[in-house]
């Protein structure tokens, strides 16, 4: 029986070689697992920051757009418009539009998101150029060409735009399970690795028995020492 400290050096070389890439794969697999983790962590805070956030941003756009079309529809119907406190109402709506549309810019937009983005932009800014023009009017009490543009062009354009918010509001579904997938498939390999550096690790401790004789050595029968 070979005694655990009279190892051969070609056995001795052996055994830290084979150790050596046992460390490395566990080293490898470690690092392996945490960039997992990082991109598991970075997923959910994408779906989080990225999907859900901007979802809220686009429901809260439409929301003010439309609040913004009542409130033409009811002067043209009223035909009825006080200079001082509506321009405050109006200037209100539209410091909270521009603040959405500067957060959602923000967040992280894949191409065609930022296409119909864009498309948004341009036409909200031609529709803004419309608005001075119809408010132009309805401080002058034009009220006939305000109420004309109201309906024949404000209207259009409040449809344009909630059509550019549509087509942006559709995309966050097909991101955010795309998110979900890389998340499923991170999660995955996650686990595999898990289970991998657990196996590994056995294998090591099977290893080291098997080279250096330690299953006979433990099995050995304890030597009594006489006495001269």
């Amino acid at each position: 029986m070979k005694d655990l400290y009279s190892i051969k050096p070609e056995k001795r070389k052996r055994l830290i070689l084979i150790l050596s890439v046992f460390f490395v794969l566990l080293l490898i697999t470690e690092f392996i697992e945490k960039k997992s983790l990082k991109s598991i962590d970075q997923d959910f805070s994408s779906l989080y920051q990225d999907r859900l956030l901007p979802a809220a941003q686009m429901y809260e756009l439409s929301g003010l757009l439309h609040q913004k079309r009542m409130f033409f529809e009811d002067i043209k119907d009223d035909g009825e418009f006080i200079a001082e406190l509506n321009l405050k109402e109006i200037k209100a709506y539209n410091t909270q539009i521009d603040q959405v549309l500067k957060d959602y810019g923000k967040t992280y937009l894949v191409n065609r998101e930022k296409v119909y983005f864009e498309e948004f932009n341009k036409h909200y800014h031609e529709y803004l150029i419309l608005e001075n023009t119809i408010l132009e009017n309805l401080q002058e009490e034009d009220f006939s060409t305000a109420n004309y543009l109201i309906s024949e062009n404000a209207i259009d354009y409040f449809k344009i735009l909630n059509l550019n918010l549509h087509n942006i509001a559709g995309i966050q579904p097909e991101v955010g399970e795309e998110l979900m997938a890389h998340y499923k498939s991170s999660s995955g390999m996650t686990s595999l690795l898990y289970y991998f550096k657990i196996a590994l690790t056995i294998l090591i401790g099977v290893f080291v028995l098997r080279l250096l004789g330690l299953e006979q050595l433990i099995r050995r029968p304890k030597q009594k020492f006489e006495l001269n």
